[in-house]
């Protein structure tokens, strides 16, 4: 099972997926490229949290991604 967390100002939104089930993978990478056209900043950790890096890509064998809202400068 793999886990993409969106960081939102409302709260993180959860996506969950199954890397056997097409559709699910599908529904997260989908989920996934919308947020880095926005410019989210995606990073791949493992499910404690630790040992985070940068990626450009979906990876469906991920335990964790998260997405870190675009920095914003004044």
């Amino acid at each position: 099972m793999g886990e993409l967390r969106v960081m939102e100002m409302s709260g993180d939104i959860k996506t969950i997926w199954d890397k056997d089930k097409e559709d699910e993978v599908e529904a997260a990478r989908k989920q996934f490229n919308e947020m880095k056209k926005k410019g989210y900043i995606p990073f791949s950790v493992d499910k404690s949290g630790e040992k985070g890096k940068k990626i450009e890509e979906f990876d469906p064998d991920a335990e964790k991604l998260i997405m870190a809202p675009p920095i914003r400068g004044g």
